[in-house]
């Protein structure tokens, strides 16, 4: 491929200054690169071309050309996914949708923004709190992810257990398909009983079916008010007792989350966190909970009482103010951020029925400690949901290369055992590059050959983010 006419080219339909090759001066070429991949560390990127568009009229006139010239498209958001979704390993365009950041339009009456995909995370929430609303789905990368992205991955965060998906956020989308083609999915409304909401279609499809570059988003009320609850728990099925036990008090609970010892330790490393208590223990449980009065505060006194006499519990704390609910949060949402930047990690993001959990963590401890041997294991997540974040974490005398070849043959007997207790291989990383060859442990044949249907009825040369999902 003639990448300086590939330039050329799109410098012409989109502008000069949109368009940056690859050691042309524009750019250095670490931050260059860094836009063709995410926060695995599998596969390096190798690409020449990296293009920002400003306008959905951009993007439809970039993947026009690619989509004449047969040429390959990887859609770049925050870069912060752990499936290798956003990698551009083969000489693709990476369209980064950095620069399409704007609010587009708020509807006070319908309660929802209009925003561009590239808008951060936390800039949405802060958009939503300006005008006196409240923007639900947050987690540890808020600060980087963009909501296109988020939406893009289906993504869940600490809150699922109350608020639900990113999908049940969603109204509307404006969407570039593979041909070039702009889809307006109305948002502006909520009942459209029109045939197929599609829509749907493009939440979760990791950009393989289409480019995102406009959102309407729901809003709802702020929490009245928020309290976090911490807790030194010493076996894990007292975790789901605790969980249990919430259910009997009339009190919102916003977030259940937990985390090992070990998980612990490498956040007040990395952070430098004084220990929460005085002695260590095993797991521990985070718990965030609305708050509306002095009602629900005796109530929430009440839980930690309940839980303690039943012995779930060696310790624990409630939060008195905003900065020590932060500082609570610092112990769980440190920890992706200082296990990827000081080791090499192999991530495993998987769901299972919470009935399921204690059987399933029984036999995958066992058949992780046999095939391990040595490597240490980082283990957190949504326990609320049903979601665990499984992290290998390399020892420093083994090579990436040998590392990942182990992480790739143990994998599929983890999988099997999912399978065999009805759950999901991944529960909101998605499929990417890393899960795509193990698809058919959560999906059947049929399901997979529909979704190549789907693919190539919006994809038909199959140019955009190739290679991922399917």
């Amino acid at each position: 491929m003639d990448f300086t006419k590939t330039k050329t080219d799109l410098a012409g339909l989109i502008g000069e200054k949109k368009v940056i090759q690859k050691n042309d001066g524009t750019m250095d070429e670490a931050l260059f690169n860094s836009y063709g991949t995410d926060r695995t560390k599998v596969y390096p990127p190798n690409y020449q071309v990296l293009v920002f568009p400003e306008t959905t009229e951009d993007v439809a006139a970039v993947v026009t050309y690619a989509y004449k010239n047969e040429i390959s498209i990887v859609p770049s958001g925050g870069r912060t996914g752990y499936a290798g979704g956003a990698v551009a390993k083969n000489g693709e365009i990476v369209l980064s949708l950095a620069k399409m950041n704007q609010v587009v339009d708020f509807d006070p009456f319908l309660g929802t923004l209009h925003v561009q995909a590239g808008m951060i995370t936390k800039n949405l929430h802060k958009e939503a709190e300006e005008r006196g609303f409240y923007f639900p789905v947050d987690f540890a990368a808020t600060g980087s992810s963009h909501i296109g992205g988020n939406i893009a991955t289906n993504a869940g965060g600490v809150r699922v257990v109350h608020y639900g998906l990113i999908r049940d956020w969603v109204l509307g989308l404006t969407v570039v398909n593979g041909k070039g083609e702009i889809y307006r999915f109305n948002g502006e409304i909520l009942k459209n009983n029109t045939g197929y909401d599609l829509k749907h279609l493009f939440i979760g499809s990791e950009g393989t079916l289409g480019i995102i570059t406009e959102a309407v988003v729901k809003l709802t009320k702020p929490p009245k008010d928020i309290r976090v609850i911490f807790l030194a728990v010493p076996e894990y099925k007292n975790i789901l007792e605790i969980f249990r036990e919430t259910h009997n008090f009339d009190l919102p609970l916003l977030a259940f989350e937990f985390l090992t010892d070990y998980c612990l330790e490498k956040v007040k490393e990395h952070l430098g966190v004084p220990d929460p208590f005085q002695i260590s223990s095993k797991y521990y449980v985070l718990m965030e909970f609305e708050v509306g009065g002095e009602t629900d505060e005796e109530k929430l006194y009440s839980i930690l009482e309940s839980i303690t006499e039943k012995e779930f519990i060696t310790d624990g704390s409630i939060a008195q103010n905003s900065r020590q609910n932060e500082t609570f949060w610092k112990y769980r949402e440190g920890i992706s951020e200082s296990l990827s930047l000081a080791y090499t990690v192999h991530k495993n993001d998987i769901s299972l029925p919470l009935r399921n959990m204690e059987a399933f963590l029984d036999e995958m401890t066992s058949l992780l400690t046999k095939k391990y041997q040595g490597f240490h294991i980082a283990l957190f997540g949504h326990i609320g949901d049903g979601n665990l974040h499984l992290n290998i974490v390399k020892p420093k005398d083994l090579s990436d290369t040998e590392f990942f070849a182990q992480c790739k043959q143990v994998d599929p007997e983890m999988f099997n055992l999912i399978q065999k207790f009805k759950g999901s291989i991944s529960a909101e990383h998605g499929i990417g590059l890393l899960k795509k060859d193990y698809l058919n442990f959560s999906r059947s044949e049929s399901e997979i050959q529909t979704m190549r249907a789907i693919k190539l009825a919006f994809d038909p040369k199959g140019i955009l983010n190739p290679g991922k999902v399917l």
